[in-house]
């Protein structure tokens, strides 16, 4: 008996070190900073759904980066009115999304060009708290925009209406342990579909057109992976799938968190690094203007192969790899970059 509670006990203790709840205390912060990177051509195994997944995202690249700053809000000067319960806003595209964050949720209230505020009439719920696997929640987001007829390609429509619903299905459907250039974490998945429906109208002589011109219909789907590490309050990992659940193109992956900084970043910059001879037979050798520090080379499943500290010459042997395709990561004092080769 004594033997089977120990061993009980073990279990327990393992279960609990992977579960992961998250909560508003896992979310960015104001003034925290979020720096991104993008994989433009990624070759991983997503996995299934379930517990006990074991995901390897190492061998990511960085073939673009993003950083992604959660500053005041009310700098915009309609954000006051239109999003007075925003906690922070953050840049998208050419635009400005605001962001509310409670002990309940994470929610985006609307956009702004920087002089025009579109708020939602149903904000979009992001993530609510807290969240476990098995968690799910239903949303449905309202947006209703008003532009003129000719910046909406109508020159013959005085303005144009569009009427935006979407409705929102997530599930946080797989659990388990995942691996990306920035480290390993216990993660849950949550799975997301968003299907929105948007009847455009148009004012014609100073009325509006009781029918639709237009209606649009889009569904997409897609996961992000969230953990309640502390280096880690926002999605580690995000990408696009299809309906069928197979990646569809890139992943945004997480290089790393930055919490309120108040003065110059000192992150280690995260670049795709080039190589030579590629393919290469005997050896590569790695271009950087500084000194390696360390190389390591995986294969393409994410199993590292070979790592070597200080390499002399910024030189890797490899002629005892077999034929294939191989992943290096390469940390300078300054920089992590990241390439793909092919041993002939």
């Amino acid at each position: 008996m004594k033997k089977l509670m120990i061993i009980f006990g073990s279990f327990l203790l393992v279960t609990t070190s992977i579960s992961q709840t998250i909560t508003s205390a896992n979310i960015v912060n104001l003034g925290d900073t979020v720096f991104n990177a993008i994989d433009v051509s990624p070759s991983v195994n997503i996995g299934t759904a379930g517990t006990g997944n074991t995901w390897n995202f190492g061998t990511l690249l960085a073939n673009g980066r993003d950083t992604i700053v959660f500053s005041n809000p009310n700098t915009i000067s309609c954000a006051s009115t239109s999003f007075s319960s925003a906690s922070y806003k953050f840049a998208q595209d050419t635009n400005f999304g605001f962001l509310e964050k409670s002990s309940s949720s994470l929610q985006l209230l609307g956009l702004s060009n920087g002089s025009i505020c579109v708020a939602s009439q149903n904000p979009e719920t992001v993530i609510e708290f807290p969240s476990t696997y098995g968690s799910t929640f239903t949303d449905v987001a309202m947006t209703q925009t008003v532009v003129s007829g000719a910046d909406a390609g109508f020159p013959a429509a005085d303005s144009i209406r569009v009427n935006s619903t979407t409705n929102i299905i997530s599930n946080f459907d797989a659990s388990g342990t995942l691996t990306t250039p920035m480290g390993i974490f216990s993660c849950i998945r949550q799975n997301l579909e968003r299907r929105t429906t948007s009847l455009v109208y148009a004012k014609i002589s100073g009325f509006w057109n009781p029918s639709p011109i237009l209606t649009q219909n889009d569904t997409a789907y897609s996961h992000q992976y969230w953990s309640d590490a502390t280096n880690a309050k926002y999605p580690l990992i995000s990408y696009d799938i299809d309906a069928s659940g197979s990646l569809t193109g890139q992943i945004v992956w997480m290089t790393r968190y930055a919490s309120n900084p108040t003065s110059g970043i000192d992150e280690k910059e995260v670049l795709s690094v080039s190589i030579f001879p590629n393919p290469a037979l005997d050896f590569i050798t790695i271009e950087s203007k500084d000194p390696v520090t360390k190389a390591t080379i995986f294969d393409v499943s994410g199993k590292m192969i070979l790592s070597k500290e200080n390499p002399k010459g910024n030189r890797m042997e490899i002629q005892e790899l077999p034929k294939g395709v191989y992943f290096l990561r390469v940390e300078t004092e300054s920089v992590v970059g990241n390439a793909k080769f092919i041993k002939e």
